[in-house]
Formats: C-alpha cells, sequence, structure tokens
C-alpha cells in the first residue's frame, strides 16, 4: 500500500503539465492518434507516412489512454508510469519469498527512486514498457527454474511477447542471454531438470509467444508489402547494432557502464558492491554480513547477471543510447537491498564511501548548474534565444537534500535506505518546476504556435518547419507538417497563393534576411511564428 501510493505521487505528478519534447515523445504519441482516427490497429504513421522505426504494442497501450484520458501529455506518458510501478511490483513478489518482506520491499523503494525510473517513467517512449516485460521474463523464468513448476513459461512467453510487440528481437534476445549466462555459471548448479513434462511446456510456451506475436507481423508485412519487416529488422536492429558510431574506443568501453550507474543512482553506488561474491550460509567471515542461503544464491546469480549482461551485450553495439541498459537498474536497485541485509563490513564500508562522493557530486552539480548553463551560449540561444537561463530556487534546494544525504554514511544500513529514498521524493519533488521551466523554454512556443496556426489554417494552407525536426509540431497541431532545410525552398513556399506559415528558431534570422515575403506573426523565446500573409495571433492580437 505504501509503495502504490509513493509510485501514485512522484511516477504521475506534473506527467501533463510538461509539453512533450522532441524528438521521440511526439512521434509516439502523434502516431498513436493517427492510428485511432484511422481505426487502423495494424500499421503506425506519423505525418501521414509510415512509421517503421517500432512495433505496435506501445501505441495500442496510447490509444487505449487517450481513450481513457484524452489525447493529452498525461495520456501519453501513463503507461510508462504504469510499468514503471509494475517493475516495483514484480521485484517485490519475486524477492520476497526468497530474502524477506524487508529486502523486497527495499528493493522495490529503490527502484522507485532510482534517477532512471523518474526519468523514462516521465516520458512516452518506449522503454519503461520494454523493460517491465523483460522484467517479467527474466523473474517468472528464473522462479519457473528454481521451483520446477513448468507453468511459469507461460507467462514467460506472455511476457516475452510484449516485449518483442514493443520494440522487436531486443525483447527476445536480452531476457534469453541473462538468463543463459545465468544458468551456466551459477553455483551450486540449477535444480531443474529436462523431462517430457518440461519439454512439453515448453513447445507449448513457445508456440503461445508465436501465436501472440506472429499475427501483427504477418499482416503489417503484408500491409507493406515486406517494407515494415524490411525496415524494422535491417536499419533500426541490425544496422543500428553494427554502424559506425562516433565516439572514440575509449568512450565505447566506458559510455554504458557509466550511464547504467547513473540510471540506478543513487543505489548504483551500494549496489555495484553486490556485484562480488558474498559467501554462502555456514561459510561466514566473523563480521557483520549475514551469508545466504543455497536458494538466495541463485536468485543472487539472475541479479549479479541481470545487472552486466545488458551492458557487456550493447557496449558492443556501435550506436549507444541511454535507455540500452534500463535493464540494468532494476538489478542494481535489488542488489543495493541485499546490501543493507547481507553486504559484509568491507562492502559497507565500500558502498557508505562511494554514496557520500556521488551525493557530494550531485549536490555540487545542483549548485553549478544555474551558472554553468548561462555560461554555455548555444545553451541560451537554444533555449532562450540569447537571454538568460533561470531554472528558480528549487535547484539549489536540491543541492542542499543531496549534500545532506551524504552524511547518512553514519547511520545504520537500513536507515540509510529509508532517509536515503525520502531524499530522492524530495529530490524528485523539487526538480519538478526545473523540468517545467525547461519544458517552457524547449518547448511551450512551439506547442503555442502550432496550435495557434492550425486554428486558422485552411486544408489547402500549409504549416512548414524550417530546420529544425518537426515532431512537437506535427502532434500539436495535428496536421500534415512539412520540413524545409533549404533556404531557396522556403522562398518560393512563401511566394505560393495560399498561406503558408512557417515555425523556425532565432538563431536562423540572419539568413532569413535574405529570403523575401515572410512577416513576423509572433516571437516568443527562442522560437519565431512567421507566415507570407500579414496575420496575428488571434491569443494575443488587440
Amino acid at each position: 500500500m505504501l509503495l502504490a501510493l509513493l509510485a501514485t505521487v512522484i511516477l504521475f505528478l506534473g506527467s501533463g503539465q510538461i509539453s512533450l519534447f522532441d524528438t521521440d515523445e511526439p512521434r509516439y504519441a502523434q502516431a498513436a492518434r493517427e492510428m485511432m482516427e484511422r481505426g487502423d490497429w495494424i500499421l503506425p504513421t506519423f505525418n501521414g507516412q509510415p512509421r517503421y522505426a517500432k512495433p505496435v504494442f506501445f501505441y495500442w497501450l496510447l490509444i487505449s489512454a487517450y481513450r481513457l484520458f484524452g489525447v493529452n501529455e498525461f495520456a501519453a506518458r501513463f503507461w510508462s508510469g504504469v510499468a514503471c510501478f509494475a517493475i516495483a511490483a514484480l521485484l517485490f513478489f519475486a524477492l520476497r519469498k526468497p530474502f524477506g518482506w524487508e529486502t523486497a520491499f527495499f528493493a522495490s523503494l529503490c527502484w522507485l527512486t532510482a534517477f532512471g525510473a523518474q526519468l523514462f517513467a516521465h516520458a512516452a517512449i518506449t522503454d519503461m514498457v520494454l523493460t517491465a516485460f523483460m522484467t517479467a521474463a527474466v523473474l517468472a523464468a528464473w522462479q519457473g527454474v528454481i521451483s520446477r513448476q513448468v507453468l511459469w513459461f507461460f507467462a514467460v512467453a506472455v511476457a516475452v511477447a510484449g516485449a518483442v510487440l514493443t520494440k522487436g528481437p531486443v525483447g527476445l534476445v536480452l531476457p534469453l542471454a541473462i538468463l543463459a549466462i545465468t544458468a551456466f555459471s551459477v553455483r551450486p548448479p540449477l535444480p531443474f531438470r529436462w523431462g517430457h513434462k518440461e519439454a512439453f511446456a515448453f513447445v507449448s510456451s513457445a508456440a503461445l509467444f508465436l501465436a501472440l506475436v506472429l499475427p501483427w507481423y504477418l499482416a503489417v508485412n503484408e500491409r507493406t508489402g515486406g517494407e515494415f519487416l524490411r525496415q524494422f529488422l535491417l536499419v533500426e536492429n541490425v544496422q543500428r547494432y553494427a554502424q559506425s558510431g562516433k565516439m572514440p574506443l575509449w568512450l565505447h568501453a566506458v559510455y554504458l557502464p557509466v550511464t547504467a550507474f547513473l540510471l540506478a543512482f543513487p543505489w548504483s553506488a551500494l549496489g555495484i558492491w553486490m556485484l562480488g561474491r558474498t559467501r554462502a550460509k555456514g561459510h561466514g567471515t566473523g563480521d557483520a554480513g549475514q551469508g545466504l542461503t543455497e536458494q538466495q544464491q541463485m536468485w543472487y546469480w539472475l541479479l549479479r547477471w541481470w545487472a552486466i549482461v545488458p551492458v557487456l551485450l550493447f557496449t558492443l553495439s556501435r550506436t549507444k543510447n541511454p535507455q540500452y541498459v534500463l535493464l540494468s537498474a532494476p538489478a542494481l536497485c535489488a542488489l543495493a537491498a541485499l546490501w543493507a541485509a547481507h553486504a559484509s563490513l568491507e562492502q559497507e564500508r565500500r558502498g557508505k564511501g562511494l554514496w557520500a562522493a556521488t551525493m557530494a557530486f550531485a549536490a555540487a552539480l545542483a549548485f553549478v548548474a544555474p551558472t554553468f548553463v548561462n555560461r554555455v551560449p548555444d545553451w541560451r540561444m537554444r533555449l532562450t534565444g540569447g537571454t538568460p537561463i533561470e531554472l528558480g530556487w528549487s535547484i539549489l534546494a536540491v543541492g542542499i537534500i543531496t549534500l545532506a544525504a551524504g552524511f547518512l554514511v553514519f547511520v545504520p544500513r537500513r536507515q540509510l535506505m529509508l532517509l536515503g529514498s525520502a531524499a530522492m521524493v524530495l529530490t524528485y519533488l523539487l526538480l519538478g518546476p526545473v523540468v517545467i521551466q525547461l519544458g517552457r523554454y524547449r518547448q511551450e512556443p512551439l506547442k503555442h504556435f502550432a496550435q495557434m496556426a492550425s486554428a486558422q489554417l485552411s486544408s489547402a494552407d500549409q504549416l512548414v518547419v524550417y530546420r529544425r525536426d518537426l515532431s512537437s509540431v506535427v502532434f500539436y497541431s495535428n496536421r500534415r507538417v512539412r520540413r524545409v532545410d533549404d533556404a531557396k525552398e522556403l522562398a518560393q513556399l512563401l511566394q505560393q497563393p495560399h498561406r503558408v506559415d512557417v515555425l523556425t528558431h532565432v538563431k536562423v534570422l540572419p539568413e532569413l534576411k535574405r529570403v523575401k515575403g515572410w512577416h513576423l506573426v509572433e516571437r516568443q523565446g527562442a522560437f519565431l511564428w512567421l507566415s507570407n500573409r500579414p496575420v496575428a495571433c488571434p491569443e494575443h492580437s488587440p
């Protein structure tokens, strides 16, 4: 009950107050809206064009949220928050039996207050839903193996099917890699034995997986003449994994480990020390650490490899995105809960030392952020058009809280977990106004322009985005938008007999001065609304 109440406050509060951020959020949100308006459950489209980037399940979820809450920011982010809470519930129920109520509770609490959980729970993208499905698959499979109850494999089939329908082959490959490596390395050997019952359950669950996944993949393949699978499998998966990146080799090696640490912050400071060996019960070290039973050792092996495998697998990928290792974060949070109950004195000392260091670093970032963001001219130009960036007083309060949290190293472990969680909840509540302010700078002008222009434009008129991403403009105008990157092409469009409105950034003003035929409708912050007609904003006109 406490976890549900906490989740309601920190996962959903403010989700509808912030405009969707370019580029991914509006693309998912608009693709789902276009499917809903067409009554089409097969082919995702964005701006009227087929969207091959991801499979369909996340769009189905967004459509269901739109029907409940309307088409808005809260609805677009709703299922990410639900998925985040689902991961907390999965951790609690999976770890309660082998490790006890307290450790299970701490694992869920750490996850809900981890930085990555908060970040992606408030984002209208697929990654939190994908992580929830893969978490369910890993936990259900391991429960089935340890308990020898083959019915769990049917739950695995449903979870993996959801993951594959959400983001493709990674939803199968990543859980399978975690489970396979854990099964081969766990000591003592697993009690699972392969017999006729197990073989039948495996074949049946595989058939269930195919029955859930194949209908949509076959339907969209038929609908697009095979183009969806070619684009999705080859471009979005194989080529993105293998294509050359821009990072130097040394950065490739450290980028995702550091990212995984940040996504599980602050609990990674504790959980990382549990990646080493912990002695089994009966082989104590004479310190405060408590040994693990044989069953606990099996779960411990799973959590270790669960934290490590996503980092290893995607470190080999030439394309790097932070969300690639989001799956490592729940495991690191669970290991932090094990740190509270089973760490040796040496692991406790190292964990508390790293906790203090990371909290001090986070506090320093919060204190210098207001000055630093204004010292980078490109950031000021992008966000405000050159005027000072105001982050408000709450960012300084975040610094004070995180600095104070660093002194929790002087309290016992369990008190550190509870008070540290409370500090993180306060931190996220205080960061809310900062994110809202950044949204006002970065997205609110485009949202306002898109909605006002769309209300005035007829079906024959055009809405154009010049030299920037068009995603949020498409969502907030809910009409076809044309992107133009060439000044000559823009000049030709402005000479058209019908009305052409242009949304752009103030940084292109020098080159726009050489383009004839436009009138300034309105400027807000770093963005401009132009038109080839002498019109005014209906909301702000006299």
